[in-house]
């Protein structure tokens, strides 16, 4: 393989890396008290776009259906959206952080959790990046690496935050095929998810349906109220890949999208041949071949029955019959024998989630702008029920976590797309939609749209893409970048006129921002100046009107190639309240540069900060206060895949790779690790 196509193939690894890396799944909210039964919308008077299945004959009918046309365009099986955050969790029972999420109150699984007591590790193995081989690069697609032997184990360290040290005081050995991609923790009970099929950082191939036909997601609750003696309590198998999980209360939120395997079936048929043999293939199919099962504690049964699903209402003009069931199941944590599932014959691709309701966006290409379909399900006792859709202009798919782009409030979703369009001048635009449930049939019906006739003004300058999006109660704050750094601040008080109330322009750009306060904003980005270095700044917000960038701090080796996990995934990002006034938080950055004594060096570093003095936000301070080096290596293979941290009163743990390195927060030099 000659240098051009290393070089290609090693940038699109780095997209693929960063796009769906930062991309991940958040909270949603409304909805009608989680009600099973959804009001009537098979008459022919719904417009909605989902509708209850008549008849098993109709459910199976309908899933064969997507291998028997060939009408279908390609791009619509293939270019899926990558799967798809509130304020900091700021629950810092006992003076310790825990998992940044976007919803305060919906918990996000991840790699490090942390009780107070112990943290609990994941092994990096999902982190490691896709390799490609020679057929790979002649169809111009990544591929997932052959999966590791072995998996590894769950780590749990005990720590002493009076001295910032840690100590591994037990393991949980992983099966072969069993490759855990987060955690949760509730009480005594640590619950893991883990997939049976290891994916890198996914690549084209994740987007493809054929890849889903033999796939399981398995759940593991374990009992850790004697930490010598951990006690696997639950063991929930469900046929499936793996899309993502979100807790509430006692309810863990599982979604999952599952094909059947057939042998010797066209996945995309093109053309009357193929399409009539998969009919021959699929004659006597019953719904018993279609519906995926589920396994609690080696008790199995379908995960759902046909009843249970929704279809695509018959669209003539734009038919998509996917051989894909996209299910929604609520396990209650008390007992997960009484799971129960919801489900759809559509892709999902992103996830938005509150403590009332669960959104599902599929990307569509009807039209050269894009276009995105939105579901919405109310969560509540028993299985999510659906309560309306609409298809929005535009695509959430972009730089950044995309479900930042959604936002739930008094029963209204706010969502921001970008439209691509064919003025080279001017190939993007962005846009926000207010919804609301339709008061008589399944639908989100909607409020507003900004730009319109009324507020023409568009959001962005001319071909600047969009970065960092954040709502806040009834504000909206978006930066939009391509040489300069807009950021937009837009009044969203009547939701059925939003409009641009401020703007700020400085150099660089930030892809994550955080809500310090109601007149503090926080942005982690990138420098123009300085290209290269991670840049955090502070923003005051006061006057929404006339936005100010208070201080600024930029981090990482000049003259290096600096990146921080913060700008992509919002878990990497640590923020702890202090009872005097203060914020804590700390950013982890990965740089590469040259060094005349050790030549090109890998580091990975902690920066410790803090916000000081946002009772009065115009003379509130970002102020560095010292770092952590992920130092010494501990092997020589080591890398530093994943990083995370956690504060505990005046104790940092830091997390790169499966290692921990500590300190106190005023002595940050006198570290300790590799533990």
């Amino acid at each position: 393989m000659n240098n051009n196509a290393i070089t290609h193939l090693r940038s699109k690894a780095t997209y693929l890396y960063l796009a769906i890396l930062s991309i991940s799944v958040a909270s949603c909210g409304g909805g009608s008290g989680g009600s099973s039964t959804p009001p009537n919308n098979n008459d022919d008077q719904s417009s909605s776009l989902l509708r209850a299945v008549n008849s098993e004959e109709e459910f199976v009918s309908r899933f064969k259906a997507a291998y028997t046309q060939t009408t279908r365009n390609e791009q619509e099986l293939s270019a899926q959206q990558p799967v798809g955050g509130a304020t900091a969790d700021d629950a810092s029972a006992g003076g310790y952080s825990s998992t940044y999420t976007l919803e305060t109150d919906v918990d996000e699984f991840d790699v490090l959790k942390y009780d107070g007591d112990y943290l609990y590790i994941v092994p990096t193995i999902q982190h490691s990046c896709c390799f490609v081989t020679d057929a790979a690069f002649a169809s111009d697609a990544l591929v997932p690496p052959p999966n590791p032997q072995n998996p590894g184990s769950i780590r749990i360290l005990s720590t002493n935050p009076d001295a910032a040290t840690a100590q591994q005081v037990a393991t949980i050995p992983l099966e072969d095929g069993e490759y855990v991609q987060g955690l949760f923790i509730q009480n005594d009970s640590l619950i893991s998810i883990a997939t049976s099929q290891y994916y890198g950082t996914y690549g084209d191939v994740w987007q493809q349906i054929a890849p889903w036909g033999q796939q399981a997601l398995a759940i593991k609750i374990y009992d850790t109220a004697d930490i010598d003696n951990i006690e696997k309590t639950w063991d929930l198998r469900i046929e499936g890949g793996f899309v993502d999980s979100r807790r509430i209360g006692d309810t863990l939120y599982l979604i999952s999208r599952h094909t059947p395997h057939w042998d010797n079936i066209y996945y995309y048929p093109a053309n009357k041949q193929e399409a009539d043999a998969n009919k021959e293939t699929l004659a006597n199919t019953t719904p018993a071949d279609i519906i995926p099962n589920i396994t609690v504690n080696e008790q199995t049964r379908p995960l759902f029955a046909a009843k249970d699903c929704l279809i695509t209402r018959d669209d003539p003009s734009d038919e998509y019959a996917y051989p894909v069931i996209t299910s929604i199941t609520a396990v209650p944590l008390s007992n997960p024998s009484n799971a129960q599932t919801t489900c759809y014959n559509e892709d999902a691709s992103g996830v938005y989630m509150s403590a009332q309701a669960l959104y599902l966006s599929q990307a569509r290409y009807g039209n050269s702008e894009g276009q995105t379909r939105i579901h919405k399900f109310a969560l509540g006792s028993g299985k999510p029920a659906y309560r309306g859709s609409a298809d929005l202009m535009g695509y959430l798919w972009n730089r950044g976590q995309v479900d930042f782009r959604l936002s739930e409030k008094d029963d209204m979703l706010r969502v921001v797309t970008t439209l691509y369009t064919a003025d080279s001048s001017d190939i993007r635009d962005h846009q926000l939609t207010i919804l609301q449930e339709a008061s008589n049939d399944l639908r989100l019906e909607q409020i507003s749209v900004l730009p319109n006739k009324n507020r023409p003004a568009e959001i962005g300058k001319p071909n600047e893409d969009l970065y960092g999006v954040r709502f806040l109660d009834d504000r909206l704050y978006l930066v939009s970048f391509e040489q300069i750094d807009p950021l937009y601040v837009l009044d969203l008080t009547n939701p059925a006129d939003p409009y641009i109330a401020g703007e700020l322009e400085i150099p660089g750009f930030s892809d994550f921002l955080h809500p310090v306060n109601n007149n503090l904003l926080l942005g982690v980005g990138q420098s123009a100046q300085n290209q290269g270095l991670v840049k955090l700044s502070l923003f005051n917000v006061t006057d929404i009107s006339n936005p100010s960038e208070l201080t600024t701090l930029l981090l990482g080796k000049e003259d290096g190639w600096n990146y921080s996990e913060a700008q992509y995934n919002r878990h990497a990002f640590t923020y702890l309240q202090q009872a005097d006034g203060s914020d804590r938080l700390t950013v982890p950055v990965q740089s590469s540069y040259n060094s005349e004594e050790n030549g090109y060096v890998n580091e990975n570093r902690l920066y410790l900060m803090e916000i000081n003095g946002k009772e009065n936000a115009a003379a509130a301070s970002l102020d560095l206060i010292g770092d952590i080096i992920a130092s010494p290596a501990p092997n020589e293979n080591w890398y530093g895949g994943q990083h995370r941290s956690v504060i505990h009163d005046d104790a940092v743990y830091f997390l790169s790779g499966d290692y921990i390195w500590s300190a106190l927060w005023t002595a940050s030099s006198q570290q300790t690790g590799p533990q």
